[in-house]
């Protein structure tokens, strides 16, 4: 009863919600700095630098202003925010001693000055930059502003409690929230302000337990476990004091889906005209959906900071990129083990290169589970248990079905590792920042145009060199060209392994031979019920990506038996045959339980992005089965040259 009445009453909340947000804003907002006598300098609003939308002020008056005013040197350094009376020292403290961090960056700089009067601020700005305390700060500013006994550390019980959350911080994944509110304790440290996370995974009842065991100032959130415990009221779990409201990777927050969520997390928040709140949105893009939830949320003359500038140029025209085509799917893991140890071999003989870091992505969480435990298998002598792992020990896995506990522990091993491979689905491809990767390697061709590119924003981080690398099938060139043909990927035609006719693998020499047998050995042992899930997830998965289901099914089959070592292709349930369209076809196999077979077929995005098809060609291959097919013939003319393709 008592929690109904103080969320209030529903029809109320829903009036609320109708009303206009210009009408929801009328009240001023307070100043966070009332209680420093220093004025924030001129130096932080030119037009070059900041944007107003829905500005009472007309631009005339706007420019006369921005003109009249001399331009100070810039704040660069935090602690110089503690001497001007910004930012409380604590704070200051906290990030230079603590964590270090003496200079601020582009977005810090360009944001929080703004944002610790409690203007409602949108800022663009890449992950990697600093965002992350260019909102903690004036998140940690604004609660000690209005509660000045948090710039104190308790001693004992804690002051705080489940309805006392002054801030809430919207992520879209478990690890970056996680992330986010590691920075945030460490920014805290010394006062009382108490972080806790929300997040997804099946740890509920434990994260719900701590927030009510040791209260809640600041909340680090997802979208969907967030709205979970707003709306129960059992969950004794509420912000009737929010101050804040922090949205961050916006862009993606709606490209998952998190639309309706955050509308209607805002609804469960206290009613902005009642009780006035400072939003604050940080965006890697500035697409048509963002700036219409911005103007949904946001007060009237909030800021825009964009700290991208124009003639910068992204990562994915700036990082090199190679394209590699492989005979089958056997040749992928062989392929990007090469590329490892060519990198490897020239560590030894260049003292200045950087030591081998690299995300390996692939499409599906059964291969990132399945290739983790065969690289765990694999040894320099496959007849020799004793001969060492050939790239070492520093293998890391990172996938949705993880426990949090376990992707927690993964993504800070890597983060602190100085060397790894880290194989992984899309959950890391944005927001987590992993220094020094030097590679970024992809495993077939990604959903989408912007996964490749989130994936390959990894490495060529703070300015430091770094490379990219795709590896497909020779029938995955279509949908290759279709999503990726206009980015400035090269082909590489020097990994042998990617080449080479499995069949005959023991006619091979040299370091294609080591690999390969390397790889086969550690396949053997991976147990046939997770050979069987990835067959049939990958069937699923990558279906669409062929130009001829029959070629796919062929494909398939020789990964199963030449690359995995079975006796033949697992069974397939009619029903996922059936809802492929592969029924009919030879090759398949079809049989096994029923039940097992839960995947959904995935039609790629078959937008024509355009690009030079002219500077890649499938590599002439000297051996080619295509035993079985009921059309052989032109089966084997696409291996051969094309003129209207234009390429071999």
């Amino acid at each position: 009863m008592l929690s109904a009445v103080r969320r209030g009453p529903a029809l109320a909340r829903a009036l609320r919600v109708c009303a206009p947000r210009a009408l929801q804003s009328t009240k001023t907002t307070p100043s966070l700095v009332a209680n420093f006598k220093t004025t924030l300098p001129p130096a932080y609003s030119p037009a070059s630098q900041v944007r107003l939308f829905q500005s009472t002020v007309s631009p005339k008056q706007a420019n006369a202003a921005a003109q009249s005013q001399e331009t100070p040197k810039s704040i660069d350094q935090f602690n110089e925010l503690a001497v001007q009376g910004l930012v409380h020292p604590r704070i200051i403290h906290a990030i230079t001693e603590k964590m270090g961090i003496h200079t601020m960056t582009d977005v810090q700089r360009l944001t929080i000055p703004h944002s610790i009067q409690g203007v409602d601020t949108l800022a663009q700005a890449k992950t990697g930059t600093g965002k992350t305390l260019a909102f903690l700060v004036p998140v940690l500013q604004r609660i000690m502003t209005n509660d000045p006994s948090l710039a104190q550390r308790t001693r004992g019980p804690a002051r705080s409690h489940s309805e006392d959350i002054r801030a809430i911080i919207i992520s879209p994944t478990r690890e970056l929230a996680e992330q986010i509110a590691v920075e945030a304790r460490k920014a805290a440290t010394g006062t009382g302000i108490v972080v806790q996370t929300a997040v997804g995974g099946t740890r509920k009842q434990e994260g719900l337990a701590r927030i009510l065991r040791e209260g809640c100032h600041i909340l680090v959130a997802t979208p969907g476990r967030l709205k979970d415990i707003l709306s129960d009221y059992s969950s004794r779990v509420s912000a009737p004091n929010l101050d804040v409201l922090v949205l961050d990777e916006a862009d993606r927050l709606l490209d998952d889906g998190f639309g309706p969520e955050i509308e209607s997390i805002q609804n469960l928040l206290p009613d902005p005209t009642v009780r006035d709140r400072q939003t604050l949105m940080f965006s890697a893009t500035l697409p048509r959906e963002v700036m219409g939830m911005v103007r949904r949320t946001m007060k009237p003359g909030f800021e825009v900071v964009n700290t991208v500038a124009k003639n910068e140029v992204p990562t994915h025209l700036r990082v090199p990129q190679k394209a590699v085509f492989c005979r089958g799917f056997e040749n992928g893991l062989p392929a990007f083990l090469e590329i490892l140890r060519k990198y490897k071999a020239r560590e030894a003989t260049e003292p200045n290169l950087r030591p081998l870091k690299a995300i390996v992505y692939y499409n599906t969480t059964a291969e990132v589970q399945f290739v983790y435990e065969a690289l765990g298998q694999m040894l320099n002598d496959p007849t020799d248990r004793r001969s060492g792992n050939p790239i070492g020990r520093n293998i890391f896995r990172m996938h949705s079905r993880l426990s949090q506990a376990q992707r927690t522990h993964y993504s800070e091993a890597f983060r602190r590792s100085h060397t790894g491979i880290l194989i992984s689905s899309d959950v890391t491809a944005r927001g987590l920042d992993f220094p020094d990767v030097t590679h970024v390697i992809q495993m077939s061709v990604p959903k989408t145009r912007e996964s490749y590119i989130h994936r390959l924003g990894r490495t060529g981080r703070a300015n430091k060199e770094g490379e990219g690398w795709i590896i497909i099938h020779d029938e995955e060139d279509d949908v290759f060209f279709q999503r990726l043909g206009d980015l400035p990927i090269e082909q590489d035609e020097s990994i042998e392994t990617a080449n080479v006719d499995l069949s005959g693998k023991d006619q091979l020499t040299g370091q294609s031979k080591d690999i390969i047998n390397q790889v086969t050995a550690a396949l053997r042992l991976i147990p046939y019920e997770e050979k069987e899930t990835v067959y049939r997830v990958q069937m699923a998965a990558n279906a669409f990506n062929f130009r001829r289901k029959q070629n796919f099914v062929h494909a398939l089959n020789k990964l199963a038996t030449q690359g995995w070592g079975l006796p033949e292709p697992p069974k397939v349930p009619s029903t996922l045959a059936s809802k492929l369209g592969f029924n009919g076809l030879s090759g398949i196999n079809i049989g096994g339980d029923e039940r097992r077979s839960s995947y959904n077929a995935r039609h790629g995005d078959r937008n024509n992005f355009g690009g030079d098809r002219s500077r890649f060609r499938r590599p002439q291959r000297d051996r080619v089965d295509w035993s079985g097919f009921s059309d052989s013939d032109h089966a084997q003319r696409r291996f051969g040259f094309d003129s209207l393709r234009g390429r071999r």
